[in-house]
């Protein structure tokens, strides 16, 4: 009768291996399902939010073409300050200095059928000479003001190509030009450059 006892037992632990196999299995298709999930929300925000075309990436050791002082002034002028002053010419590149406008700018903007969006931007400006980063530094709440102004009124379907972020490249040199000729008589600020633009 030992023996039977010792068959009853083998069989019961074998149904129990197959029973703790099969937990395993679906923990494991549980798992690989989640990840796909995961996975493919990620790539249709991405699709969604990602823009029609990627932003240029320069090679590595090459820098990115500085865009011309004047940014593309067609002396028209537009809604957010009218024409830009004129650009002094820099006379000696090395004596260029640059200040970003830190902190991050962040504004609400009506995104049309998906309702608010959020944009933050970084920039930095370029002055002929150091000495005029501190005109730059005590006019900054003039110039912040003015800049979430103009990137407050801007529409999000604007600002996702090229031609958007190189448009509001130009409007930001306007903006800050017409501020700091106001306070100052002289337009200082040679260049903007967006060191990023983040758009949800």
């Amino acid at each position: 009768m030992a023996k039977v006892d010792e068959d009853l037992d083998l069989d019961v632990e074998g149904k129990q291996d197959k029973k703790g196999s099969g937990k395993m299995k679906m923990i494991i298709i549980l798992s690989l399902v989640g990840i796909l999930v995961i996975g493919l929300s990620i790539t249709v925000t991405l699709l969604l939010l990602g823009g029609d075309k990627p932003a240029p990436v320069a090679a590595a050791g090459t820098a990115a073409p500085a865009p011309a002082p004047h940014a593309q002034d067609d002396g028209h002028g537009d809604e957010h300050g009218g024409e830009a002053p004129p650009v002094e010419a820099i006379k000696d590149s090395s004596k260029v200095a640059y200040m970003a406008l830190n902190p991050a700018f962040v504004v609400n903007l009506e995104g049309g059928e998906s309702g608010i969006r959020y944009l933050q931007l970084t920039l930095s400006v370029m002055v002929a000479k150091e000495s005029n980063l501190e005109i730059v530094k005590k006019h900054m709440p003039v110039l912040r003001h003015n800049l979430n102004l103009l990137f407050g009124s801007l529409d999000f379907d604007d600002i996702r190509s090229r031609e958007g972020k190189e448009k509001l490249t130009s409007e930001s040199l306007k903006v800050i030009r017409n501020a700091l000729q106001s306070s100052t008589g002289k337009p200082i600020v040679q260049a903007v450059f967006f060191n990023s633009i983040v758009g949800q």
